[in-house]
């Protein structure tokens, strides 16, 4: 009896299973899938769903350094009170390219905009899922956060760091007892008197220059009496070193009246580059540069150009050589994937960088099949 249950059991549950299956084969409609430009849609479709292709969007960033030299105020006694030959006597201004830096992102390329028309069936959503996490296509909804400090927010206080403010530790003027003579009408003769006075007048460039060389002489000699212990009050532990500090500072202060000073100032100029389709090699002017005076106009036909050379290498040449996007076919997904291309940036005829990258740009329209 028992046995008898258990096999009408199992039969029942046969028939339901078949029963179920033979139902989703009956509801189940097969996909079919067109991919076409936005646009260009069939008149009758039941759902759609829009992708982007990527494009790669660079970014060059050129670091400048400029060295200034600016000659102190009592340059030429340098030898005279100092013995110093090699000092800074002009004004003088050096530029140079100090590195470049190439990076990319992806944006959405405004000129491969699809439609994935669904005309029978329906479309899994989530098949797309595996192409949107790695890239090969874009959803349009993604947002770019990408910027640009221009040369407004650099620097413009480069000058406070050329002055010379401390001329000397002496004052500016000195007294100078001269004599002069008063004539006087006695009643026989007319009579010169000698009378003294003290005349007030602003101290000579030789003057000044002399003090603040003395001034440098006795730093260096109290720093020697303080390193060989000759000091009557001796400073100890942190105090020795800071004192020995501040008068280094202050001898290398002074010393500059003569030598001069050479600043060095480092500044980025950035650009954004959308490389253009094809496999051509293309050519981006950037600016042009002068080793005199940093980034000039073109219109002062100094420097050189500074340009950006993108060559192709046509890696995926062969690959989309199979492939035509006017006939695409049904079930398929359209993307693009990238070329290797050769980027150089040029300094006229000098190539100061050399990079491989991919972009999506310069490689070919391929196919994958979707349901």
């Amino acid at each position: 009896m028992q046995n008898k249950k258990i096999k009408a059991m199992r039969k029942l549950i046969y028939y339901i299973a078949v029963a179920t299956m033979l139902s989703a084969c009956a509801t189940t409609e097969p996909v079919k899938l067109q991919v076409t430009p936005i646009g260009q849609e069939p008149s009758k479709v039941k759902d759609q769903y829009v992708y982007v292709l990527p494009q790669t969007v660079l970014k060059v960033e050129v670091t400048l350094r400029e060295v200034r030299s600016i000659p102190g105020p009592y340059w030429e006694y340098a030898e005279k009170y100092l013995g110093l030959k090699e000092v800074v006597k002009t004004k003088s201004s050096q530029w140079n390219i100090w590195d470049v830096a190439i990076g990319q992102h992806l944006e959405l390329d405004p000129k491969h905009f699809y439609s994935l028309n669904v005309i029978e069936g329906i479309l899994d959503g989530a098949s797309l899922n595996p192409y949107l996490e790695k890239g090969i296509i874009l959803s349009g909804t993604e947002t770019i956060d990408e910027s640009i400090k221009g040369n407004g927010l650099q620097s413009t206080s480069r000058d406070n760091f050329v002055r010379y403010d401390d001329l000397g530790v002496s004052n500016n003027f000195e007294e100078r007892t001269e004599t002069m003579y008063k004539t006087i009408v006695t009643d026989t003769a007319f009579v010169e008197v000698p009378v003294q006075r003290t005349v007030v007048e602003q101290k000579s460039s030789a003057t000044k220059a002399k003090e603040a060389a003395n001034f440098i002489l006795e730093l260096r000699t109290r720093r020697f009496e303080m390193l060989t212990g000759e000091y009557e009050v001796y400073p100890d532990g942190e105090a020795m070193g800071a004192s020995i500090e501040k008068l280094d500072q202050m001898e290398a202060s002074y010393l500059s009246l003569f030598t001069g000073k050479t600043i060095t100032r480092v500044m980025k100029r950035t650009w954004f580059i959308v490389p253009e389709t094809g496999v051509d090699p293309t050519r981006y002017s950037l600016d042009v540069f002068s080793n005199q005076l940093g980034f000039v106009p073109a219109e002062m036909n100094e420097g050189q150009d500074l340009e950006v050379v993108i060559n192709p290498m046509g890696k995926t040449i062969r690959v989309g050589g199979y492939f035509s996007a006017n006939s695409v076919p049904p079930n398929a997904l359209l993307y693009r994937i990238p070329d290797l291309a050769e980027l150089k940036v040029m300094l006229g005829e000098q190539a100061l960088a050399t990079h491989r990258i991919s972009i999506y740009q310069s490689g070919h329209l391929l196919t994958a099949p979707i349901y």
